[in-house]
């Protein structure tokens, strides 16, 4: 980035912090773990838990967008993915160990992440896969919307995507 470790570090703690912000008013929705500059969640709620996600990615666009910019001045991007599942969780290791969450479920989100676009909050864009959609589809109900202060709308990405394992 040219702007120095110590602003590159500022600017991604401010994004992550910005998420967490938003977690605590969306406590359905947990962080499992953060790599890199991946962050896993998942949501408590069973019959509504991918209106949930997709209420905090649109909320953390917002507030990244409103309250974060990247060392040079642009603004920060994000790519994010919604998928729904069965998963399975577990604790790893034994000198320094972490709870995480397991499954393709979990391979599916990050593939939708990482062949999402990125965007801000001024032309929000979250992949989801077909299990996600069906779900939404199947819930008939858009009230999840209200409050995200802008019109959203489910469409197909218009070309086809071929996801890692997936074909």
């Amino acid at each position: 980035l040219g702007h120095g470790a110590r602003a590159c570090i500022t600017w991604i703690n401010e994004v992550f912090r910005q998420l967490e912000l938003c977690l605590r008013e969306q406590s359905l929705v947990t962080k499992v773990e953060t790599f890199n500059n991946f962050v896993l969640l998942y949501s408590t709620e069973p019959r509504q838990h991918v209106q949930q996600c997709l209420t905090l990615a649109v909320r953390v666009l917002q507030a990244v967008h409103q309250h974060t910019h990247r060392p040079d001045g642009s603004p920060t991007l994000l790519k994010l993915g919604v998928s729904s599942g069965p998963f399975t969780t577990g604790i790893i290791g034994l000198q320094s160990p972490r709870y995480s969450i397991f499954g393709d479920t979990v391979n599916m989100a990050s593939r939708m992440a990482s062949n999402s676009v990125a965007c801000t909050a001024l032309e929000p864009f979250v992949h989801i896969s077909p299990s996600a959609h069906a779900l939404l589809a199947k819930s008939g109900s858009d009230e999840w919307m209200e409050g995200l202060g802008r019109p959203m709308a489910i469409s197909a990405r218009g070309e086809e995507i071929e996801v890692k394992g997936k074909g």
